[in-house]
């Protein structure tokens, strides 16, 4: 009987067959090239950053270009006023010792009245340009001194020699024309300055917001509403005539400006309507207009606010910052802003910059894989470059050109190349085109998203759960 030497056995066949057993990279080389795509895809994550920094420099840039072409015209207007400024005595014992003081009193108008319109234009500085505009604004209405009894000053203690009109306006360089106000018949110039003792400017409890961080229509009133202004003397009227319950007043305002122009309620009963040629306007403070009308040449708006509506009366301490620093945060206005702000598109667009990378890295390994054409690395990684380099021709093109027409010029020179390259590589023109495909309908994607506001949420999730199950059911094919 013969015996079997199972040393001298067969080694049973590789799965190819061939009887040469496979390597752990040739047993793993999907797996492998799966990691070192997505490798590739973490790596291409710095460069979509330091184009994200890219942007929000030249944002900056625009910013200070902005802010010199305004510091020289003249910044965005707030309007205070017109206020009466009351000195009045008052008597204080302190260690047995009577001490006399003088404060001062503001007193709003009962009714206040604004008219104003405005024609904006642009104003460049290279490459980068700025709204400014050219105002006319008429203020009337009328002080009520029966407002003063009320808060318990005596009239005796009142110095109505050295009784004041107040304006408070933010940007003096803007005034075109020299101001007068008439006050009860009488003619008045303005001059410069507010010399109002210990009166407080008021930027109010977070009223004041970095640049980058405010709210659109928010108007900066740091430098505070009383900072800069203009007076006049009233030593011509007699206390009789300031006393009479009804002062008429009115005052028209030529000003120049820049990005916004506001206005602080200060009458018993404010009513403002705004004019202008600028159609993309944003309505901002703490009053929104009750009516208003915007077409492509321009809108109008108007305001109503009662003194019922703010958290401040017709009086007001000239040293009382919490009432002054609720007149700053009550004001309302417009701003001129530009409707297109590319550099919020272009941070928008390179948000979904990853999304289009990974899907394009998907579609090129999937076909690698079906149709046996070996990728390089390399490869994968020119076609990443190619696609964060379209970020950077966005925002070029896109400053001067605008954001609609760059994103398209920008999109279709990156379809092109990457196309005829993994034509190439493929050796296939039609999978050429295929990718192309892909990439066309990628940006036209992400441009219907960055377009939206306020579906662009839902319309992206059922978009990326669509391509997700064409990825899946084409991911069958794929052996491992």
């Amino acid at each position: 009987m013969e015996t079997t030497d199972s040393s001298k056995q067969v080694p049973p066949l590789s799965p190819d067959g061939n009887g040469i057993r496979k390597s752990i990279t040739e047993r793993y080389s999907v797996t492998i090239k799966f990691f070192a795509v997505g490798f590739l895809i973490l790596l291409l994550l710095i460069p979509l950053a330091m184009i994200r920094g890219l942007i929000n420099e030249r944002k900056q840039t625009k910013a200070s270009a902005v802010q010199e072409i305004t510091s020289k015209w003249s910044g965005e207007q707030i309007i205070t006023g017109p206020c009466i400024s009351l000195p009045y005595t008052q008597e204080w014992i302190v260690n047995d010792k009577r001490e006399v003081i003088t404060k001062n009193v503001l007193l709003l108008p009962k009714e206040l009245d604004v008219d104003g319109n405005t024609a904006v234009e642009k104003r460049k500085r290279g490459i980068y340009d700025a709204t400014v505009y050219k105002s006319e604004i008429g203020l009337t209405g009328s002080f009520d001194f029966s407002e003063i009894e009320k808060t318990g000053i005596k009239r005796k203690d009142i110095q109505f020699d050295k009784a004041r009109v107040i304006i408070g306006i933010t940007d003096l360089k803007g005034i075109r024309e020299t101001v007068t106000l008439q006050l009860r018949g009488k003619t008045f110039a303005m001059e410069p300055g507010i010399p109002v003792e210990n009166l407080y400017t008021g930027p109010g409890k977070n009223a004041y917001y970095p640049e980058s961080e405010r709210p659109v229509g928010t108007p900066n009133v740091s430098t505070g509403i009383f900072a800069a202004g203009l007076n006049a003397r009233l030593e011509s009227l007699s206390e009789d005539t300031l006393m009479k319950e009804k002062i008429p007043f009115s005052m028209t305002l030529y000003l120049n400006g820049s990005e916004g122009l506001f206005v602080v309620p200060v009458g018993k009963i404010t009513t403002a309507t705004f004019g202008s040629d600028w159609d993309t306007p944003s309505f901002g403070g703490d009053f929104l207009p009750v009516d208003h009308h915007i077409t492509d040449k321009g809108f109008s708006a108007s305001w109503k606010v009662l003194d019922l509506n703010r958290s401040y009366g017709q009086v007001v301490g000239g040293d009382d910052s919490g009432a002054i620093g609720m007149m700053s945060s009550s004001l309302f206005g417009v701003k001129f802003i530009q409707s297109v702000d590319q550099y919020q598109q272009n941070l928008r667009s390179v948000k979904y910059g990853i999304l289009i990378i990974l899907l394009t890295f998907v579609v090129v390994f999937f076909i690698e894989l079906i149709k046996k054409k070996p990728v390089n690395p390399f490869h994968y990684l020119l076609v990443g470059l190619a696609l964060v380099l379209f970020y950077t021709l966005l925002l070029s093109m896109s400053e001067i050109w605008g954001f609609n027409g760059a994103y398209v010029v920008a999109a279709l020179m990156t379809i092109f190349m990457i196309t005829l390259h993994m034509a190439a590589i493929l050796r296939n023109r039609r999978q050429g085109l295929l990718v192309g495909a892909l990439l066309t309908f990628l940006y036209i994607f992400i441009f219907l998203l960055i377009r939206m506001e306020n579906y662009s949420l839902l319309v992206g999730s059922l978009g990326l759960f669509v391509i997700l199950g064409v990825i899946m059911n084409y991911a069958r094919k794929v052996r491992a």
